[in-house]
């Protein structure tokens, strides 16, 4: 039975692992997953806004931050966009993508104000403020024809 249990444990925390990583929304995800992630957020003042291309869903985490993200017609999330006073959980928003994020951001001096990350799959811009963080993520081949991604807020 030990041996059993230890086979199972890691199995078990893998499979955890993998369901935490499937409920969260963020870029490339369902659009219907976003009230969950405002659920983990905190959030308040949700709204949406229907553009010609894409929906905007705004709204404000409890500690301050806000956060847009846009939904193509096909109801997945192809950006997302933040400002406020501290770094929004980007495990959240940036959700099946962070792990691409993850294993590429290194260390920089706490004077590094930019940072950016650009691939096929996923483009990332954090800005460090004076008081506090802006920043824009986007799957560039997911964005709807015609949308300027740098006009999105």
């Amino acid at each position: 039975m030990p041996g059993l249990q230890r086979l199972l444990i890691p199995c078990v925390t893998v499979l955890l692992a993998l369901a935490a990583t499937a409920a969260q929304a963020g870029l490339g995800n369902p659009v219907a997953q976003l009230r969950d992630d405002q659920s983990r957020l905190g959030a308040r003042d949700i709204s949406v806004q229907r553009a010609a291309a894409f929906d905007r869903h705004a709204f404000q985490s409890s500690n301050g931050v806000r956060i847009r993200a846009f939904a193509g017609r096909d109801g997945q999330v192809f950006a997302v966009t933040f400002d406020g006073p501290a770094m929004p959980d980007l495990k959240v928003l940036l959700g099946t993508r962070y792990a691409e994020y993850a294993s590429a951001v290194r260390p920089s001096p706490s004077t590094h104000k930019v940072y950016t990350y650009a691939s096929g799959t996923l483009e990332l811009n954090i800005v460090k403020l004076p008081r506090g963080f802006t920043g824009s993520a986007w799957v560039p081949g997911a964005v709807p024809a015609g949308v300027n991604v740098s006009a999105l807020q």
